[in-house]
């Protein structure tokens, strides 16, 4: 109940920074009486992508804010039948460290930056974005598997590529309501690497995934989707130097997203 209680606090905060900023945008712009329409438009508008941003660096940060809950939960109950509860509240602390990376992610987005580029290992990276999802994936009856090269390693920031993993694994997760399987994949392709996230899910009918990449753009409204989380995964893949790309024949077969990433 307290993580809860945590989660929806963190939920309001931002929440409340939207309303902050969207203040702050009302008391700046003009009366009402005497004011061209087109000036009343583009402050409207500038309110509506406050509030989609916003929303969006909720949906973002609630993933690994979730994952704390589950994690402390589970480690309570760890804890009530005498065991040692400390790898669950590693895997808390971790996630709640990567909500700080996120929000530093959205801000870095804001604003012109150059990565800081290395040789990564990409299977542990890769090990690392799944497993603090696993659970979620089990819960659904998603078979998954990782099929990756132990001495493949690519150029990357290793927290922005873990980000966009991230990303494209909750994007995979909304996929598989009802089970099924996810296969993550990785090859060398000459000095390039290819990383497939490949799943049998609900699919993605043609016009939506012809527009997945632009701002807000979601093929997940009903269900929170904001379409923040494609956009600042093309953006770190860009930064990389490489890119991000989707397929999917159509509804009910299956999505398979590609990551091109340059090889160490």
């Amino acid at each position: 109940m307290e993580s809860k209680l945590l989660l929806a606090l963190a939920t309001g905060a931002a929440a409340g920074l939207a309303a902050g900023l969207a203040l702050r945008e009302r008391r700046a712009a003009p009366p009402d009486s005497g004011v061209p329409d087109e000036e009343r438009l583009a402050w409207l508008q500038r309110l509506s992508t406050v509030g989609q941003m916003m929303s969006g660096v909720v949906h973002e940060v609630r993933t690994p804010l979730n994952t704390v809950i589950l994690a402390v939960e589970h480690a309570q109950r760890v804890l009530d039948q005498g065991g040692d509860p400390r790898e669950q509240l590693r895997s808390a602390a971790r996630e709640a460290d990567r909500a700080v990376e996120i929000l530093s992610d959205i801000l870095d987005f804001a604003k012109p930056a150059q990565l800081d580029l290395k040789p990564v290992a990409l299977a542990p990276l890769l090990e690392g974005a799944l497993e603090p999802l696993k659970i979620r994936f089990d819960e659904r009856g998603v078979e998954t598997s990782l099929d990756v090269p132990a001495d493949l390693e690519v150029l990357a920031s290793p927290r922005h590529l873990h980000q966009v993993v991230t990303i494209l694994l909750m994007n995979a997760l909304d996929a598989l309501p009802f089970g099924g399987r996810l296969d993550l994949r990785a090859e060398r392709a000459g000095r390039a690497v290819r990383v497939t996230l490949s799943d049998n899910g609900v699919g993605i009918e043609p016009a939506v995934l012809a527009r997945l990449f632009q701002p807000f753009a979601t093929g997940r409204a009903a269900s929170g989707g904001t379409g923040l989380g494609l956009n600042v995964a093309r953006w770190i893949m860009t930064k990389h130097g490489g890119d991000v790309s989707i397929a999917s024949p159509g509804i009910g077969k299956g999505t398979t997203v590609a990551l091109t990433l340059k090889a160490a």
